[in-house]
């Protein structure tokens, strides 16, 4: 008597049943109610035969998903779901789920393996496509009975982020498209020095050029020597086209391009850049490294950037100071943190401590001609590769700038 006592009655059940259609149809978020009873009683025969691992069966017996999308059901969807799909009635989603994975097959392989593993929750960001054909970029979650539960019901909701994705596309864009501002206003800065080390190799094109043909316009020839200068003048030539190629990459518009990286050999390419301007303003520069360094997985221009943009800093900060020391130190290391370690310290005056945590804002200069866009770019490369970038000024004087890359793990390297 109690037992009978204690179940709903008929009118119970349909009152419920009645409620739970109420607060489906008017949920705020795009929602599935599915039965799974068709697959549940699947995945017991499956159990009952010894399999275990479903996403060994599902690789050997793929028909099986392909079953499972027409035997899953959606019972009850929400006025938001309706919209999400373009549909006017309820009656054009209620039916098999097949139409859910129109867009993204392979999820629903996934969606099963999550189900028969007894996972409370499977969430994936996939593509569907609307009843009127356009395909949107959506967050994907399930929500699934687990073992002990009644195992007839499940909740599916969809989030549509096309627009949120669109936006990170956008800002991903204007960060290239600021870097690759901040590059050419560096390079505008090193003019004098890029044309001066393109002279270099230019004029000894002409002078070995020049003695060749003396050597050639003898009554013998020197054959031998004019082999030689021959060679001066190819190897001469390569170096010029080197410079040129190292410029124009610096200036091209380019989508970032991760690869394994010695940041050792990203430094010294970017020494380049700045030697000349170090010599014509009697800048000593030590360069420090105790260890090979491991590799670390990077942009090979964009890092390039952040060493020239930082060296170029600490010249105009030594040009600014009026003590007599013009050195800049520059050392290269491993940190405990597996992180690649690279500091640049200036004797020029320092930051005032005021400015300490300001060096890194957009568009804050200290320069009457700065414009205040190198450093903010250069923690955006550093972030961008999962690292950090600070400053400090050194108890010896001068300012210390430290940049962290994190090391790419010994398998992947």
């Amino acid at each position: 008597m109690d037992d009978l006592t204690s179940r709903p009655t008929g009118r119970h059940v349909a009152a419920d049943d009645v409620q739970l259609r109420i607060l489906i149809h008017h949920a705020p978020t795009p929602l599935w109610y599915v039965d799974l009873r068709a697959v549940g009683e699947a995945f017991e025969q499956l159990r009952a035969r010894g399999v275990t691992d479903i996403a060994a069966y599902l690789d050997a017996h793929p028909e099986l998903v392909e079953t499972a999308k027409d035997i899953v059901l959606v019972t009850e969807v929400s006025q938001a779901a309706m919209a999400l799909f373009r549909s006017a009635s309820a009656k054009d989603l209620i039916g098999p789920v097949r139409y859910l994975f129109a867009a993204t097959p392979a999820m629903a392989r996934r969606v099963m393996i999550a189900h028969f593993d007894g996972r409370r929750n499977y969430v994936e960001q996939a593509r569907m496509t609307t009843f009127d054909g356009e395909v949107r970029d959506v967050i994907f979650s399930v929500t699934y009975p687990t073992p002990g539960e009644p195992q007839d019901t499940a909740f599916i909701t969809i989030e549509d982020v096309t627009d949120s994705l669109r936006t990170q596309a956008q800002l991903r864009r204007l960060q290239t498209d600021f870097a690759h501002a901040a590059r050419l206003s560096m390079l505008g800065e090193l003019a004098a020095a890029i044309a001066h080390e393109v002279k270099q190799p230019l004029a000894a094109i002409v002078t070995n050029a020049e003695t060749s043909l003396r050597w050639l316009s003898r009554g013998e020839p020197n054959l031998a020597k004019v082999r030689e200068l021959t060679a001066r003048v190819a190897a001469s030539a390569g170096r010029a086209s080197d410079i040129i190629q190292r410029v124009q990459a610096m200036a091209t518009k380019q989508d970032p391009h991760h690869i394994p990286l010695d940041l050792a050999e990203v430094v010294d390419e970017a020494l380049h850049f700045v030697s000349h301007e170090l010599d014509g303003r009697g800048i000593e520069l030590s360069r420090t490294q105790l260890e090979a360094l491991p590799t670390i997985l990077g942009d090979r221009i964009q890092l390039q950037q952040v060493v020239v943009n930082l060296l170029v800093n600490a010249i105009q900060a030594i040009g600014e100071g009026a003590g007599r020391e013009r050195r800049i130190e520059l050392e290269l290391g491993l940190e405990p943190s597996c992180a690649v370690m690279l500091a640049i310290r200036d004797t020029g005056p320092g930051v005032a401590a005021g400015d300490l945590r300001r060096v890194f804002d957009g568009f804050f200069t200290t320069k009457n001609t700065g414009v205040g866009i190198g450093l903010s770019v250069c923690q955006s490369i550093v972030a961008e590769h999962g690292g950090r970038i600070s400053v400090s000024n050194h108890p010896a004087g001068g300012a210390m700038f430290q940049v962290r890359l994190p090391i790419v793990p010994a398998p992947e390297a």
